[in-house]
């Protein structure tokens, strides 16, 4: 069905609070351009409400102009439907608001104009409030908003049934397509649902079917446990039996009383053994304190051996001692000799050097003394003469300063004299000029401002002011200058005369020229101050009194250097001395030499010195322990203890070789009897008599538990317990079956009507899939696009270079790719509703801003081609992009 608007008027709406209209609109594209804020959206908003919003709704409060309450947002829409002229008129938010639809011959107004708008356009209302995406159909699938150009899903499932019934004009009216179409999706839902009750998605049981699976599962455990408890009855009777033959074998037979008796025998050889091992112990103690007794009386005799041998040996170390005393002596002897002479060699080269220190030093205070007289006439001299310059200067100075006058003074005097002769030049030009020639004694009286003058004789006068002139027995003439300028040029003629005799003054000068010439004097004696001071600072450059004080010091050096010269001794005679005089370095290194040597003897004759007291020391140690060993040796205490050690010594060995036997044939008893083993045979049979009677005992309470058991278990009826547990998992594993077999037959009968369904759908999407690939081609050339069960797209395929196939998700895509391929599809959609008779109408609000230069030309072939079949409203804020679309771009100006 074609569709086209051809003219869009809105007023009072948003921005637009005058009327704004775009017309004519053409079939094919229209391109809408407008910066920012121009109302680009605000004419998509006003489309879109002119057909989905109800005249009296209340939600529409954003058509209406800021700040304006009493506005009434209106829509005026000419079109063209079935090749017949429509006009729809709607206006909102006032008590006058009102829709009115003209078409086909018919006039229709309010709600029964906007259903039959509706009908017309496939899409539905709202019940209450504002349009929702659900309600809009046909219209909200085409007709794509500011940035929701890559959003699909949604509007293609809201305007899924209109697809539909375009798709089932196309395709063939087969059974199973009519059931696809229409009851299949319902039906399969319904067996989805049944099995779903029963089965989870993986095919896992679910509620009322995993309940009696569970229900089944646990009568079945507690078969089990019932089954259990039987066989543990009967294992316990039979149990119960074995253990009373057992503990009736024990009490007839009592094997622990023959463990008891061979526990005692083994004890008894325990206590014979401790008793062997008392006695070894003893043995031992006794054979150590002989060892030791025996040690004790060799370290006695061998002390008196050691004795006899030590006073030998200290005898002779006393000998030795008196040898190295007398060697001794001898080295110190030579020692003293060598460090007397050592220390007057030191003394002579000591008063060499005084000599040499007191011949150099009186050389130096001569020279000093020279040298300070000289300095002292020098400096005499120079400061004789700058004490005479320093007077010439002080005087020049005085000059120069009763003459005293800056150059910029006298530059300020010359220029106000310039300008005094350049105002007199300027006077005399434009004053009065008064040339009289008298004869005789004639005169003439001339009366001005400043007295009255007799002119006589012949002369010339300037006037620059009113002036009276009195002719005797005639009258008198009034001759007043003219000139504008002539009392200004006075009266400052006058201030500059005034100026500069004031400064004259002040600077005790006639003129100009007396200030030149005083300038001049000035600089004169400024110039010879200048060469007195050169003159003075080379004889003083640090001034007069730092040369006073040079003067002072060199005086002082001169009466210091007279004094130190009267207080050296007298220079000796060379021929009495007796000593030849060195040189101050060489009388230096010869006490050096001196000193050293002197300290090296000294050195080597308190070594000998100090060996010699230790010589001494060693001497009388050696003679007193000496002394002390014969003193030792004659005791007769010592030689009696020596001979009864021996004695004591012969005994004690005879006694270790008894005692040596008796240990060692306690030693070979206790081995023999073993220890160990017989431990281990009492540890052995203790646990066997315990274990035997603990045996026992636990058989007992054994017995009397399985009795107790056994009484009870009678009591409980297992049996009949069982047969009522296997009645109910009889009938539970029946409801098994059943609900098995229904969910089997449930997923058989979807898996089956599914095979069908997709069967259908594929023929129910050929024709979608056809207009798809058409304009798919133009973008992504040797690309398939999937489309999916919502009728959708839903993966992309791209060959790549190698010939590979790249699969994409839809949802997977970049944000550009995603509104390509959605516009892509609402063309195709567009194309299929046209071919079912539906009217279509394309509308992009700024779309495909985030495509790039090649995609976006490709997307260009795709809308161009797409408006070849249908109307598409393209608007847009970059004009220069669509250029190259072969139609008009329309400029929104408000």
């Amino acid at each position: 069905m074609s569709l086209q608007l051809t003219r869009l008027r809105i007023e009072q709406l948003r921005q637009f609070r005058q009327p704004f209209e775009l017309s004519p609109l053409v079939p094919g594209l229209n391109i809408f351009a407008g910066p920012n804020e121009a109302g680009k959206s605000t004419l998509v908003r006003a489309i879109r409400a002119a057909f989905f919003e109800r005249y009296r709704s209340k939600a529409v409060e954003d058509l209406r102009p800021w700040g304006d309450a009493g506005a009434m947002p209106q829509v005026e829409i000419e079109f063209l439907l079935q090749n017949q002229a429509g006009h729809l008129v709607k206006s909102f938010l006032s008590s006058k608001a009102r829709c009115s639809l003209s078409w086909g011959g018919a006039q229709l107004d309010g709600a029964e104009a906007e259903d039959r708008l509706a009908q017309l356009f496939g899409y539905g209302f709202a019940s209450k409030g504002a349009s929702r995406p659900e309600h809009w159909g046909i219209p909200g699938l085409l007709w794509v908003e500011q940035g929701t150009g890559q959003e699909l899903a949604d509007a293609a499932a809201h305007a899924r049934d209109h697809i539909h019934s375009a798709l089932q004009v196309q395709m063939s009216q087969t059974t199973a397509g009519a059931v696809a179409a229409t009851g299949a999706d319902e039906l399969l839902a319904k067996f989805q649902t049944q099995r779903d009750e029963l089965l989870t998605a993986t095919g896992k049981p679910r509620a009322s079917y995993l309940e009696a699976i569970q229900q089944s599962e646990q009568l079945q455990q507690q078969l089990t446990e019932l089954d259990e408890r039987i066989n543990r009855y009967q294992q316990q009777v039979d149990q119960l039996a074995a253990l009373r033959h057992e503990h009736q074998q024990d009490e007839r037979e009592r094997p622990w009383e023959a463990l008891r008796q061979r526990l005692a025998e083994a004890q008894q050889a325990e206590q014979r053994l401790q008793l062997t091992a008392q006695q070894l112990a003893e043995a031992q103690a006794t054979a150590q304190r002989q060892d030791q007794q025996h040690q004790l009386l060799l370290n006695q005799i061998q002390s008196f051996e050691q004795l006899q041998q030590s006073l030998a040996q200290r005898q002779q170390a006393a000998q030795q001692a008196a040898l190295a005393l007398q060697q001794a002596d001898e080295a110190c002897s030579v020692a003293q000799q060598q460090a007397d002479q050592a220390s007057q060699q030191a003394q002579r080269a000591r008063d060499a050097l005084n000599r040499a220190r007191q011949h150099a030093t009186r050389q130096a205070l001569d020279k000093q003394l020279q040298e300070s007289q000289e300095a002292a006439k020098r400096y005499e001299q120079t400061l004789h003469d700058a004490d005479e310059k320093q007077a010439q200067l002080d005087q020049l100075k005085a000059q120069a300063a009763a003459c005293a006058l800056s150059r910029t003074e006298v530059d300020a005097l010359r220029k106000l004299e310039r300008q005094l002769q350049d105002l007199n030049l300027q006077r005399q030009a434009v004053s009065t000029r008064l040339q009289f020639a008298l004869q005789g004694t004639q005169a003439i009286e001339l009366q001005g401002v400043h007295g009255t003058e007799a002119l006589t004789g012949q002369g010339e006068r300037l006037l620059a002011e009113a002036v009276t002139l009195k002719l005797p027995g005639v009258g008198q003439l009034t001759v007043t200058p003219g000139g504008q300028d002539l009392g200004a040029l006075a009266r400052d003629c006058a201030q500059l005369q005034s100026e500069l005799q004031a400064r004259l003054q002040a600077l005790g000068l006639a003129d100009v020229a007396q200030a030149e010439a005083r300038l001049q004097q000035h600089q004169d004696w400024l110039s010879q101050i200048s060469v007195t001071q050169q003159m003075l600072a080379h004889l003083a450059p640090k001034g007069l009194e730092p040369l006073k004080q040079a003067w002072v010091n060199a005086q002082g050096q001169m009466q210091s250097a007279q004094t130190a010269l009267a207080q050296l001794p007298a220079p000796p005679d060379e021929g009495e001395s007796g000593h030849e005089l060195l040189s101050w370095t060489a009388a230096e290194a010869a006490q050096q030499a001196a000193d050293q040597l002197d300290a090296r003897t000294r050195q080597v004759l308190a070594q000998a010195q100090q060996a010699k007291a230790r010589a001494e020391a060693q001497v009388q140690a050696t003679q007193r322990e000496w002394e002390r060993a014969q003193s030792d040796l004659a005791n007769p205490e010592r030689v009696t203890l020596h001979q009864q050690a021996q004695r004591q010594l012969l005994q004690l060995e005879q006694e270790r070789r008894v005692q040596t036997l008796l240990v060692q044939e306690l030693t070979r008893q206790r081995e023999e009897a073993r220890p160990d083993i017989v431990r281990q045979d009492i540890e052995r049979l203790s646990r066997s008599i315990a274990q035997q009677e603990q045996a026992h005992q636990q058989r007992h309470t054994r017995i009397q538990v399985l009795e107790n058991e056994l009484q009870l278990a009678g009591a409980q009826g297992l049996e009949e317990q069982r047969q009522l547990c296997f009645g109910e998992l009889d009938r539970a594993q029946r409801r098994v079956t059943e609900l098995r077999r229904r969910a089997q037959a449930l997923a058989l009968l979807c898996a089956k009507f599914e095979g069908k369904r997709q069967a259908a759908l594929a023929r129910l999407q050929a024709p979608l899939q056809k207009h798809l690939q058409h304009y798919l081609q133009l973008l992504f050339p040797q690309a398939d696009v999937q489309v999916g069960e919502q009728l959708t797209p839903d993966t992309l395929v791209r060959r790549t270079a190698t010939g590979a196939a790249e699969v994409s998700q839809f949802d997977a895509l970049s944000f550009g790719a995603r509104e390509q391929l959605a516009l892509i599809s609402r063309f195709a959609y567009a194309d299929l509703l046209r071919e079912a008779g539906r009217p279509t109408l394309l509308i992009l609000d700024d779309a495909l801003v985030h495509s790039d230069a090649m995609r976006l030309s490709a997307m260009k072939r795709v809308i161009f081609d797409a408006a070849q079949r249908h109307q598409v409203l393209l608007f847009t804020c970059h004009p220069e992009a669509w250029r190259d679309m072969g139609v008009p771009i329309q400029s929104i100006q408000r």
